[in-house]
């Protein structure tokens, strides 16, 4: 029993959930001069943006129950009781979603944020069995949660060039995880009609993951007149490292590492958020 809420945190996927706040926090703070108030839409996007995420996870362990169930954590949990969660979960997001279309009355901030639940449910069922096209909608969808708060809050004002960089590093980082989980799951997913790249072909998806870091890695480099030389060159550095460390795990096939390592990389991201 002890257990319990520990178990129930792991699968929900907490670490995530935390990264998210740090972000965001960070962001908030950094754009509105350390002024908070509550009512201009950041707090309640926000909170949408976690209950979605929280229904996406308990959605997908749902229906991976049979999937999961193979491998050595797996952790057992009650469906019924899931569902309820999920479902609790969904209606949070939405309420917070109208909250902060009240606040700013930004015309497009419904569209957006009821978009997430329904994009959500469109991966959990249909896209992630299929190759790339899953691993890229999961990618859109975590830099449309990062940018959701910051584009429609009305105190925040960010750079549009600062904005990119954030949407294409987080849509990049993100993507490269949801391919080296791929090849992680695949000797569970192959058995359940599922398609993904490591499936069809692992050597071809280690090659694309190189293709998406080279990417990334040039993505970064052509923002660098942005930056003071100084700050650009850290940044740079570190990236460079998670990069090729990642690459290194990926072909010894040490995928759960390669997966922590570009996690770590997202850390980095925040914290260097918090130092400028």
């Amino acid at each position: 029993m002890t257990r319990q809420p520990i178990n129930f945190f792991k699968i929900l996927r907490w670490k995530n959930v935390l990264i998210y706040i740090l972000l965001q926090t960070g962001l908030y703070f950094i754009l509105s001069g350390k002024h908070f108030d509550i009512k201009d839409g950041w707090f309640f996007l926000v909170l949408s943006m976690i209950f979605y995420g929280i229904g996406g996870n308990l959605q997908n362990n749902l229906l991976d129950y049979e999937i999961d169930r193979q491998k050595p954590d797996f952790i057992p949990f009650n469906k019924t009781s899931y569902l309820i969660l999920f479902i609790i979960s969904e209606i949070l997001g939405v309420i917070f979603a109208f909250t902060a279309f009240y606040q700013t009355f930004a015309p497009t901030l419904l569209y957006a944020a009821l978009l997430i639940p329904v994009l959500l449910s469109l991966y959990n069922y249909f896209l992630k069995k299929w190759p790339l096209v899953g691993n890229i909608s999961i990618a859109v969808l975590t830099a449309l949660a990062i940018v959701i708060p910051v584009y429609y809050a009305k105190n925040l004002t960010i750079q549009p060039i600062y904005l990119y960089l954030l949407l294409t590093m987080a849509f990049g980082i993100t993507l490269l995880r949801e391919l080296v989980k791929d090849m992680e799951d695949m000797i569970y997913e192959q058995a359940y009609n599922y398609n993904t790249l490591p499936i069809i072909n692992l050597k071809i998806s280690k090659l694309v993951f190189v293709v998406i870091s080279i990417m990334t890695w040039l993505v970064l480099w052509s923002f660098r007149r942005y930056f003071s030389e100084n700050t650009f060159n850290i940044l740079l550095t570190i990236s460079s490292l998670f990069i090729i460390f990642s690459l290194i795990k990926v072909y010894k096939n040490e995928y759960e590492t390669a997966t922590k390592l570009l996690k770590a990389w997202m850390v980095a991201g925040i914290i260097f958020i918090f130092l400028l």
